[in-house]
């Protein structure tokens, strides 16, 4: 399922425990497949609004286990996607583990100004490999990409086949990201 990684598994589960234990190591990271540290900058509060606006819509149309910030690892190292969502039961099976062994049913990467579009890519990619059956793009101006294995989807798949998830964002908050004029889907600076 995944690919193996250029240090191993276990190296690098390894050193994101030596930087979670660590009181000096930064807030927001993830590791790259050779165990190297990749900054970000905080989320700004208009970026956690939409995260936490997104979690909450996920919970009330496929199940209460939508969680932000969850690391998990993948054939491009350990990755943490603004929310994830999987049945109870898988849950259950990586109870006490960090990061997640494999990527949840449903990874959402929610963008900020800061993203590329060859990153996303990589992590949209690295989460479908690692297991993840879609995963949705929130743009800047709250456009939604839904991503599956077989490529771009029209709408989510997520759940029972129904466009579960379309849309994600309330009108009020699509609304006030829409009149926000951040610049281009993928591009500019920033944190996320």
């Amino acid at each position: 399922m995944l690919a193996e990684i250029a240090i191993g598994r276990d190296a690098l589960t390894r050193r994101w425990t030596e930087l979670a234990e660590d009181a000096d190591a930064p807030d927001y990271y993830e590791l790259n497949e050779y165990g190297e540290l990749i900054m970000s900058p905080r989320p700004t509060n208009d970026h956690q609004r939409v995260v936490q606006t997104v979690a909450n819509a996920i919970a009330r149309q496929l199940g209460p286990e939508a969680v932000a910030e969850v690391s998990l690892m993948t054939d491009r190292g350990i990755r943490v996607p603004d929310v994830v969502w999987m049945p109870p039961a898988k849950w259950q099976q990586v109870k006490g583990k960090t990061p997640l062994p494999f990527a949840p049913d449903l990874c959402v990467e929610v963008l900020s100004a800061g993203n590329t579009k060859e990153e996303i890519a990589m992590k949209a990619g690295a989460y479908l490999r690692g297991g993840a059956r879609e995963v949705v793009v929130v743009g800047l101006q709250g456009q939604i990409e839904y991503l599956g294995p077989e490529g771009t989807r029209s709408a989510s798949a997520s759940g029972s086949g129904r466009p579960a998830l379309d849309p994600v964002l309330p009108l009020p908050l699509l609304s006030f990201l829409t009149r926000r004029r951040c610049g281009s889907r993928f591009g500019g600076s920033g944190g996320g």
